[in-house]
């Protein structure tokens, strides 16, 4: 196999070994860039020639039959390859044991080396012209042969852009339902903050303003945050300077840029204006910096970002 390190996140691809986020960064690439998804037959016609050959080290083995070898049409594939290796290796036996047997019948006449020339030339008119009628015959059974077996790859390879292209619906569909539930869960954490406020006196509100896409003035310096110990939640102010959507998310990220929290909110009526009131629980903080998004949307399908806000906590 070789050893381009695209080729080694592909074979990676084709055995299971990828995380979801890979996987679904090659699926995306395979099925929007003609190139990569011929790289992609190459890769796996490569993976299919080594196990077949014994070539693949037993782990790789044990990944390439339990993932790869998962639909019916990849089975065939490698049933084929195992068959058209068994025919090559057969025929090359074939084509050194005639060799052998012409050279030894040629070198036992016992004539002088005139005659051996002159017999060995009878010979190759007499038996040759049959021989390259028989030849010429195997190679245009050997051709149809590699134009079926074409054929059939072309097949599969429509086969496989169908079930990339279903499977990347399903992660679609995954990631969706996953974002669905945060929002949810984001909901209900804001309910249950409001019903505690009710109670009894709630964390002070830091309002953070219009971020640095609707303001004018560029990026704004990190709002500080406190968090005091013993606090539950916090509560912050997103400012608005239209309120033009029905519903508002709220992502939150780290300093790594990885989600902690999201939630989809509904504008509420504050002394200057309107505003999105986020009401998260302080346990997701941590000493350091973040950055919330707010985006704004009328049917929970397609968002448009609002604001950003840069956040310096610090935990007491």
């Amino acid at each position: 196999m070789r050893t381009v390190e695209p080729d080694k996140t592909l074979t990676r691809y084709l055995l299971g070994k990828l995380s979801q986020q890979e996987r679904i960064e090659v699926e995306d690439r395979y099925l929007s860039d003609g190139e990569f998804f011929d790289e992609l037959a190459v890769v796996e016609d490569e993976l299919i020639d080594d196990y077949v050959r014994g070539k693949l080290s037993r782990s790789e083995r044990e990944l390439f039959e339990q993932n790869f070898l998962s639909s019916r049409a990849r089975q065939e594939r490698v049933k084929n390859a195992r068959a058209l290796m068994k025919f090559a290796d057969t025929h090359a036996a074939d084509a050194r044991l005639s060799l052998w047997q012409r050279l030894r019948s040629a070198f036992s006449l016992g004539s002088p080396a005139m005659g051996l020339v002159l017999a060995t030339g009878l010979m190759m008119l007499i038996v040759g012209g049959p021989l390259l009628v028989i030849q010429m015959s195997k190679l245009r059974s050997d051709l149809k042969g590699l134009q079926s077996e074409q054929l059939a790859q072309n097949d599969r390879t429509e086969e496989l852009k169908q079930e990339l292209a279903q499977q990347k619906q399903q992660n679609q569909a995954l990631n969706e339902s996953l974002a669905r539930e945060r929002a949810e869960r984001g909901q209900l954490e804001q309910e249950v903050a409001t019903l505690k406020e009710q109670q009894q006196q709630g964390p002070p509100v830091v309002v953070l303003g219009f971020g640095n896409i609707e303001s004018k003035g560029g990026s704004p310096d990190a709002t500080r945050l406190n968090v005091p110990r013993g606090a539950e939640t916090v509560k912050l102010q997103l400012d608005l300077l239209k309120d033009e959507y029905q519903n508002y998310l709220v992502l939150v990220e780290d300093a790594g840029q990885r989600e902690i929290w999201r939630g989809l909110l509904q504008s509420t009526k504050v002394a200057k204006g309107k505003a999105v009131i986020v009401r998260m629980p302080s346990r997701i903080f941590t000493t350091g910096q973040y950055k919330l998004t707010l985006s704004g949307t009328t049917n929970n399908n397609d968002y448009e970002v609002i604001s950003e806000f840069n956040v310096d906590v610090t935990r007491k």
